[in-house]
């Protein structure tokens, strides 16, 4: 495992409780397990950028809030993933770092 992962787990955990992933009695719901899996290979597949767009959708009919999982990710990183309508290469390998570090994270809480 990358060094870089293993300083972010902390903090995903952290983001997961800050984010409102998790509930106050510290459980995960299935469908934010199955969100934060697919997003790296999201990644792969569409690129960042229309991952995170596709994320982001407001609108979707999905059955949890998918926002909340770039927010999350933002909150690991520190900062925002899409500025100025782009995406630096530093960005992505912290975004696809933290992702795994959300992922390995989201197995210490209870999921619903």
């Amino acid at each position: 495992m990358r060094k870089q992962i293993e300083t972010y787990i902390p903090k995903a955990m952290e983001a997961i409780v800050q984010t409102g992933i998790s509930n106050e009695q510290g459980e995960v719901s299935k469908q934010f397990n199955g969100y934060i899996a697919s997003f790296g290979a999201s990644i792969r597949s569409a690129g960042l950028l229309a991952t995170v767009l596709f994320y982001q959708n407001e609108q979707s009919k999905s059955e949890k809030d998918r926002t909340k999982v770039v927010k999350a990710i933002e909150y690991i990183i520190g900062h925002s993933i899409i500025e100025d309508g782009y995406v630096s290469k530093d960005t992505r390998a912290k975004v696809e770092d933290a992702a795994v570090a959300l992922k390995l994270s989201i197995r210490t809480f209870k999921l619903v």
